[in-house]
């Protein structure tokens, strides 16, 4: 059985890699405001993020962690379009 400590590594493990991934997603999103700028779009598309959520959702197959993975993906998701929005005002200054 492994201890406290050992869950407690396996997640600080997690965590890194969780961090790395989020970001390279923010400087992708940061490449994505920038062709939203030049070509006048809206940083919001209900259908794009419906897509993210349902391909996204569906691969859970784990019911009791649905709720949860839903709420990671509703803030990265407003964190990503919270980002483009600073990034256009910024830019527009």
């Amino acid at each position: 059985m492994e201890t406290l400590k050992g869950y407690r590594d396996r997640i600080d493990d997690i965590d890194a890699k969780i961090r790395e991934l989020f970001l390279e997603r923010m400087t992708i999103v940061d490449q994505i405001a920038k062709a939203k700028m030049e070509k006048d779009m809206q940083i919001y598309d209900s259908s794009r993020e419906d897509q993210v959520k349902k391909k996204n959702l569906n691969a859970v197959k784990q019911e009791e962690y649905k709720e949860y993975y839903s709420e990671v993906l509703e803030t990265i998701l407003k964190v990503s379009k919270d980002f483009q929005r600073a990034l256009i005002f910024r830019s527009a200054q």
